[in-house]
């Protein structure tokens, strides 16, 4: 930070704590894409065995189809936060070439809040079936009566993820909205210099 001849205001700290964290986050995010990606190639791999071995009387795993569905819920719930945050979801672009880009920028604000809300009510359910099944002991129907709350806690551990995701992209948003006016304001130089000088 030495290089850096400006002045140094709280709101140029706050906005490369945002950054750094981002960083850090988005490191996380891609190591679970890759972590559900090589789950999904695996899961191929294995009910492609299955149905061989099975058309050719081999052995076969037994629960290979429980097994199976949890393993996919893994790889889908907890790849929603690098899907997002790398935005490779699913998005109507009908309207977005059409709008300025403050209209943009609060579309995809709300864009987000919908999904941290939907995200919430889900993880919030996920977590109470979480907790009532271990209560009551449940267990799968099938073999290998797995205990129901082990497959939950992964599931709601995908939208938990999936939440602090998009509560962090909106508060990003705000924070590179505001944070280098504020720092303006305070006396300091315009950002991108300030911030490149500060790395």
């Amino acid at each position: 930070m030495s290089t850096y001849t400006g002045r140094r205001t709280p709101a140029l700290y706050l906005l490369l704590a945002f950054r750094a964290l981002a960083q850090k986050a988005d490191r996380l995010y891609l190591l679970l894409g890759y972590l559900c990606g090589a789950e999904l190639l695996l899961l191929a791999f294995f009910i492609t065995y299955q149905a061989i071995a099975r058309n050719l009387g081999g052995p076969v795993a037994p629960g290979s189809g429980a097994m199976s569905g949890y393993v996919l819920a893994m790889a889908v719930t907890w790849g929603f936060a690098w899907s997002l945050r790398s935005g490779a979801q699913v998005r109507i672009d009908v309207f977005l070439p059409r709008m300025g880009p403050r209209i943009r920028a609060i579309s995809d604000f709300l864009a987000l809040l919908g999904v941290a809300f939907l995200a919430y009510v889900i993880t919030w359910k996920m977590w109470s079936q979480v907790i009532s099944d271990y209560q009551r002991g449940t267990v799968s129907i099938d073999y290998p009566l797995t205990p129901l709350f082990i497959p939950k806690i992964v599931i709601a551990l995908g939208f938990t993820l999936l939440v602090i995701t998009a509560l962090q992209m909106m508060l990003s948003m705000l924070a590179e909205r505001w944070l280098p006016r504020i720092h303006k304001a305070l006396g300091g130089d315009d950002i991108a210099t300030s911030v490149d000088a500060v790395k």
